[in-house]
C-alpha cells in the first residue's frame, strides 16, 4: 500500500506539504523585501539631494555671514572716526 506523499491516511500535515508552505512563505518575503530595498534606495537618492542642496545654502550663508561682517566691521570704523573727530571739535 502507497501512501499519498502529499497527506497520511488521516490528512494531516506531511514535510513535504509544510517545505512547500515555508518555500512559499520566503518567496513571498523576498518579493516585499526587493520593494522595501527599491523604496529605500529612492530615500537614499533624496536624502543624498537633500544634503546636497543643505550644504550649499550652509555655504551660501557663511558666505554672507563673512561679508556682512566684514561690511559692519567697516561702518563701524567709519563711525569710530567721526565720532573721533566729532570729539576734538567739542
Amino acid at each position: 500500500m502507497m501512501k499519498n506523499k502529499k497527506e497520511n491516511k488521516n490528512g494531516k500535515m506531511t514535510l513535504e506539504k509544510l517545505a512547500v508552505m515555508v518555500a512559499r512563505g520566503f518567496e513571498g518575503t523576498d518579493k516585499r523585501l526587493d520593494r522595501v530595498e527599491a523604496k529605500l534606495s529612492e530615500h537614499d537618492r533624496r536624502f543624498s539631494k537633500l544634503e546636497y542642496q543643505i550644504d550649499e545654502v550652509k555655504e551660501i550663508v557663511e558666505r554672507f555671514e563673512k561679508s556682512d561682517i566684514l561690511n559692519l566691521q567697516k561702518r563701524v570704523q567709519i563711525l569710530e572716526r567721526a565720532v573721533r573727530v566729532l570729539s576734538k571739535q567739542v
